[in-house]
């Protein structure tokens, strides 16, 4: 889980991931989708109910109460995440923090994959409902992720303002990160040079799925993990309602070249997630 402790390199590391977000933006379509795809994340929290209410008032999230003391959340009426109390969690976990989640073509030859290679298997797959199976892995940095065969009923997707644009790994070796979920989720990578400071991208069907980044030697606390990023329309708007709500803006790009594009914000429970912002990205990706 990723624990942020500093700011600086961090700048940098979403002004290189805007072009791939870029990319990302316009990829959408209404076929099924692609190994890699980014459908949706779990926020395991220590507290359900402040974080549904910080969730829900931040970008108007529909929060339905499930039977385990957590909620599932909709957008526009569509499922896009789930709120799990940290005490349900299976491991020892002691932080809130965001599963994403990613698309497999089948979730069984997945598992089996990440387990030959090296990984580890949290949960085993599991049915749920007509949204398809799903089943929790760990890398072999032991980053969480969790994988999503897609059922009949629609996940995630959308876009605009609420919606999920990007999951990136930050992780203490890229190559071997690379590597195994390259084989795992049945997708490609290539490396991109943003001003000097490699990204490296995991896609398929011609589209950027994921980035992964090192996790810098001056952020010494910080674990290998996923993060989520998720669209905004205005930014500064967004950040005032952060504070307004309980959370805490950990830092802003106004002092990067990518100026108000991304923002790092942690809710009131400790979990950490980026902000885009729609709209910014021609100003600096080209």
């Amino acid at each position: 889980m990723i624990d942020i402790r500093s700011s600086s390199t961090l700048r940098i590391a979403a002004a290189c991931a805007v072009a791939a977000l870029a990319s990302l933006a316009v990829s959408a379509s209404a076929q099924a989708p692609a190994p890699g795809a980014f459908l949706g994340a779990v926020l395991i929290s220590d507290d359900a109910e402040a974080a549904s209410a910080f969730y829900r008032g931040l970008f108007g999230w529909e929060m339905e109460r499930a039977a385990d003391g957590g909620y599932a959340v909709r957008h526009h009426g569509r499922m896009i995440a789930g709120i799990s109390p940290l005490q349900n969690a299976k491991e020892n976990i002691e932080e809130s923090f965001w599963l994403v989640g990613l698309v497999v073509a089948d979730v069984e030859t997945a598992l089996e994959k990440a387990s030959r290679s090296g990984g580890r298997i949290f949960e085993n797959a599991e049915r749920v409902r007509d949204f398809g199976h799903f089943a929790v892995i760990a890398d072999r940095q032991r980053a969480p992720l969790m994988l999503i065969e897609p059922g009949r009923e629609p996940l995630g997707g959308g876009s605009g303002p609420g919606s999920w644009v990007w999951p990136e790994l930050w992780t203490d070796n890229v190559d071997d990160a690379a590597a195994f979920y390259a084989e795992v989720l049945g997708v490609g990578h290539e490396q991109l040079d943003r001003g000097g400071s490699p990204y490296h991208v995991l896609s398929s069907a011609g589209a950027p799925r994921a980035g992964i980044i090192r996790i810098p030697e001056e952020l010494e606390k910080v674990e290998p993990g996923w993060a989520p990023y998720i669209a905004v329309a205005d930014l500064a708007a967004s950040l005032a309602e952060v504070t307004r709500l309980g959370g805490t803006v950990v830092f802003r790009t106004a002092e990067h070249p990518a100026q108000a594009v991304v923002a790092l914000i942690r809710d009131p429970t400790g979990a950490v997630l980026f902000l885009y912002q729609i709209g910014s990205l021609q100003e600096v990706s080209r």
